[in-house]
């Protein structure tokens, strides 16, 4: 028999294992470019007494008034692209300590005003900024705008050959150097095309996120991923949803990590049940969370949503689910 589990339970329902894995961390490639300022600001340090704190892996920017608390717009030239993207600060921002980040990725958008949409509607900047954690939110490209997740999403992208996987790790870098990061907490998630793309940077490079929570998104399924330490995965699905495979991306996770075929139920509220595979290689999890009768959406408490049909839902808050999730983890 299933377990019902409040909402109020939403921060414990996945606390559990620091995530610490055994692999190294391999170094990071720049790509072909350096960030350049198209907004500004100080950054908090104030001179007083600071000591770091002794699990963190502070990046070179640390200690840098590069940027600060807010929206700072900013550029990347890799791959001979000049790309647009939003550098998230919190209020509480301080250059000398290290903040987690979380790369949030965009679905397929036709243009700007849906793209600010996204921004709005993944609700991300305001939980990060009473959290405590740096949002990044790049630009993908072409007209539709979009990520090179695979043969499965999207185009323009894939038919160009864009390296997104490389423009998101020169992106980190970038952003090490200009703020002050804790190399150890990198996250990604994202919508639909946004989420194809942080299932297949952890595929193809499982050392570089400590976690992905991808909603309504999918692995693309000619992608070889590497056996590289396990990669802690939430995926957040709609059951009606007819754009993006479900159950699949979960099996395939299962495999790369190495789980067994046991399995919790971890929450469920309402039309929403979340089923975890714990035992997985270097304590990673994978946790798979169905709404019933949901689509293609991003089930956050934002409303209106940007999908039509899509209206908010009580039963789930995405991004309080996915950072709940996320902060458990870090990189070894």
């Amino acid at each position: 028999m299933f377990k019902r589990i409040g909402c109020l339970l939403l921060a414990t329902l996945f606390v559990g294992c620091s995530g610490d894995a055994s692999s190294t961390e391999a170094a990071a490639d720049t790509g072909s470019g350096e960030g350049s300022a198209v907004g500004s600001g100080d950054g908090s340090g104030s001179g007083a007494p600071f000591e770091m704190p002794a699990d963190v892996r502070p990046s070179s920017g640390c200690g840098k008034r590069s940027y600060g608390p807010g929206v700072n717009k900013l550029e990347l030239t890799f791959g001979g692209l000049t790309r647009k993207y939003d550098l998230v600060l919190p209020d509480s921002y301080d250059d000398r300590l290290p903040l987690p980040m979380v790369m949030n990725l965009h679905p397929l958008v036709l243009g700007g005003p849906l793209h600010s949409i996204w921004t709005s509607q993944s609700a991300l900047n305001a939980k990060g900024n009473a959290e405590g954690f740096i949002v990044v939110q790049p630009d993908g490209t072409g007209s539709p705008a979009s990520w090179n997740a695979g043969e499965a999403c999207c185009r323009p992208a894939f038919t160009n050959g864009i390296d997104d996987v490389g423009y998101i790790d020169a992106l980190v870098k970038a952003i090490g150097e200009l703020s002050c990061v804790d190399e150890r907490r990198v996250y990604a998630t994202g919508m639909s095309n946004g989420g194809y793309l942080s299932h297949r940077i952890a595929c193809e490079h499982p050392e570089r996120l400590a976690a992905i929570a991808p909603v309504v998104g999918s692995l693309s399924p000619e992608l070889a991923c590497v056996t590289g330490r396990g990669v802690p995965v939430l995926q957040i699905s709609g059951s009606e949803d007819e754009l993006a495979s479900r159950q699949a991306s979960v099996d395939a996770w299962v495999r790369i990590n190495g789980c067994t075929e046991e399995t919790a139920v971890t929450y469920e509220v309402g039309d929403v049940v979340c089923t975890t595979h714990t035992t997985c290689r270097d304590g990673a999890e994978v946790t798979h969370c169905v709404v019933n009768g949901g689509g293609h959406c991003p089930f956050t408490d934002v409303s209106p949503q940007a999908t039509p049909g899509c209206d908010a839902r009580p039963d789930i808050v995405a991004q309080e689910m996915i950072w709940a999730f996320l902060s458990r983890w870090k990189l070894p």
